[in-house]
C-alpha cells in the first residue's frame, strides 16, 4: 500500500475512510468509462485516483490507461457498488495490472462464484477489504464521498442485488454529483426525500432502466447534467420513456455507447464536459 494512503476506523467500525495525498498535481475530474455495457467512473483530483465500480471486462484496463497514463499503476480506491457482473467483473482484470490502496463495497453474500473469486484474491494480495453504509465518509482534502445508501440494517437478500446498491453523494472540489449504482424505484423514494446540495451531475441509475428514474427522484436531485453509461445491449437501454423523462425537466443525457467516455470538470461555475471516442 501507497504511505499516502492511510486508513482509519473510527469509534464506530468501518465509519470512515481519509486519503491523504502525496502529491497534488491532477484538476479534478469525474471521468465515465466507455467500457461497454456496465458502470466504471474515475473520480481524480490532487494526486488522488478513485474508481467507482469497474465494468464488466477487460476493456477497462485500456480506459484506465488512457486516463492515467502507462506509468502511474496505482489506484487509491476501488468501490464496488453492489456485485453483478457488469460492475464488478473488471477487478479481475486490474488487480493483474494495478495496485490498489483499499476496497470499499456493501458486504454483500453474492452467492456469485466470480465476484467470491475477486474478493478471495484481494485477500491474498493484501488489499484492505472494507464494508460501508450509509453514514460512512471517504475524504481527502478535495474529494468528500458521504455514502447515503443503503443503511446497515438493510436486508440480505436486497443487499446483493440492485437495489442494494451503494448510492454516493460526491464533492470533487467545486463539484457535486450523485452516483447511483444500479437502484430502482423503492431506494430512490427513500432518496427522494433527502435534501440534496445542487447536483452537477447525476450518473443516471441503471443504465437509464424504466424500472428506475423515477419523477420524485430525478425532481429531488435536479442534476445540471445526466449521464447514462450504457454499451450495446439487448434490453432496449437507455429507455425512451427515461431520455424523455429527463427531457421533461430540462435536463440533458450524455451517453457513453454515443461519446465513449465522458469526463467531466468545473471551472469556476462552468460545467465543461469533454467526450473521447
Amino acid at each position: 500500500m501507497r504511505l499516502g494512503l492511510l486508513i482509519f476506523l473510527l469509534a464506530v467500525f468501518n465509519a470512515g475512510v481519509f486519503l491523504f495525498p502525496l502529491e497534488k498535481n491532477s484538476p479534478a475530474s469525474v471521468s465515465f468509462l466507455d467500457i461497454g455495457q456496465g458502470d466504471s467512473s474515475l473520480i481524480s483530483s490532487d494526486g488522488i485516483d478513485i474508481l467507482v465500480d469497474a465494468g464488466p471486462g477487460k476493456s477497462i484496463l485500456y480506459e484506465l490507461q488512457r486516463k492515467l497514463g502507462q506509468n502511474d499503476k496505482y489506484i487509491d480506491l476501488i468501490i464496488i457498488s453492489h456485485p453483478h457482473k457488469d460492475h464488478y467483473r473488471g477487478l479481475e482484470y486490474i488487480l493483474s495490472h494495478y495496485d490498489i490502496g483499499a476496497f470499499i463495497w456493501n458486504g454483500a453474500n453474492s452467492g456469485d462464484a466470480g465476484f467470491e473469486d475477486i474478493l478471495k484474491k484481494i485477500d491474498e494480495v493484501g488489499i484492505p477489504s472494507i464494508n460501508l453504509f450509509a453514514g460512512s465518509l471517504i475524504k481527502s482534502e478535495s474529494i468528500n464521498l458521504s455514502i447515503i445508501y443503503p443503511s446497515r440494517e438493510i436486508e440480505e437478500k436486497i443487499l446483493k442485488d440492485n437495489d442494494g446498491s451503494l448510492v454516493v453523494l460526491a464533492k470533487i472540489d467545486n463539484m457535486a454529483g450523485l452516483f447511483t449504482g444500479d437502484i430502482e424505484k423503492n431506494p430512490e423514494s427513500i432518496l427522494s426525500a433527502v435534501n440534496f446540495p445542487d447536483i452537477d451531475f447525476l450518473k443516471v441509475p441503471h443504465h437509464g432502466s424504466s424500472s428506475s428514474s423515477s419523477q420524485g427522484f430525478i425532481s429531488a436531485v435536479r442534476p445540471a447534467v445526466g449521464v447514462v453509461s450504457v454499451g450495446r445491449n439487448s434490453y432496449g437501454l437507455p429507455k425512451q420513456e427515461i431520455i424523455e423523462r429527463y427531457a421533461s425537466f430540462g435536463i440533458p443525457l450524455y451517453r457513453t455507447d454515443k461519446l465513449g467516455s465522458i469526463t467531466i470538470e468545473k471551472k469556476e461555475e462552468k460545467l465543461i464536459i469533454k467526450s473521447i471516442n
